[in-house]
């Protein structure tokens, strides 16, 4: 008799755990992620060529959009971050990444003294050969963004598309760069990536895996659930002429 009673006890139990385990899987696939922002400049001055122009965003209109983040409660991580509390089986709930692409000088001038006045932060990638040349930010600016909480990441050397070189050009594009920024912003290196335009190829996975990359991001619209697939996170892309509305659109889930 006490054998029995054990048995359905057991069988019991696993029956319980049977109809747990769909509302764990519901649950999980319920969280809708977190929006990967990508800006490449905040500025007053508007490019007159057309691509320039879609990829500046006014002062104004950011500071906007980094005060509906905050009155909506929405907390920014950077892109490190967010790999991180991945890594730590964490699902981030009302969270968004902001990442500006190529380094611009804007970046400490204009966009730094934006985020600092809304408690914000941000995620800066940089083509490190370009650092102090026109335009672009200097490493006396880039080691400012550090100092401030910003992440200070890799956008490749020279913004070269990593899918038209074979292994040892993307290796040197990238791991230059890597060493650039630990040279001259100090340790840690950085483990986030961004590839120029986007592109990468299946040989690009390796690299990164090589150079010791933990998470890469594209420019594939949606959002980041997993590091599932760690070398093609996607982003969305913010644009000048959005509105405030289309912003809060992109901004969540």
């Amino acid at each position: 008799m006490k054998l029995l009673r054990r048995v359905f006890a057991a069988a019991c139990a696993a029956l319980a755990c049977a109809s747990l385990a769909p509302q764990r899987i519901a649950a999980s696939s319920a969280w809708p992620g977190v929006p990967v922002l990508m800006y490449h400049k905040v500025d007053a001055i508007v490019p007159s060529d057309a691509v320039g122009r879609d990829l500046t965003v006014s002062p104004e209109d950011f500071a906007a959009q980094l005060q509906w983040l905050r009155a909506h409660g929405i907390r920014t991580l950077t892109a490190a971050q967010l790999t991180d509390a991945l890594a730590r089986g964490e699902r981030p709930e009302r969270s968004v990444v902001l990442t500006f692409d190529d380094g611009y000088a804007d970046a400490a001038t204009t966009a730094l003294p934006l985020l600092r006045r809304y408690g914000a932060t941000a995620s800066f990638y940089v083509s490190a050969g370009f650092v102090g040349t026109p335009r672009h930010a200097t490493w006396r600016q880039l080691r400012e963004l550090r100092a401030a909480g910003m992440e200070v990441a890799c956008h490749g050397t020279f913004h070269l598309d990593l899918s038209t070189l074979d292994r040892d050009g993307q290796r040197a594009e990238a791991g230059h760069c890597l060493a650039k920024l630990v040279r001259y912003l100090g340790a840690p290196q950085p483990f986030t990536y961004v590839y120029p335009a986007g592109k990468y190829d299946d040989v690009t996975f390796a690299v990164m895996r090589e150079l010791g990359i933990r998470a890469a991001f594209t420019e594939i619209p949606g959002t980041v659930t997993s590091l599932a697939q760690p070398y093609t996170l996607p982003r969305r892309r913010v644009r000048r002429d959005d509105s405030l509305a289309a912003f809060a659109s992109l901004a969540t889930p």
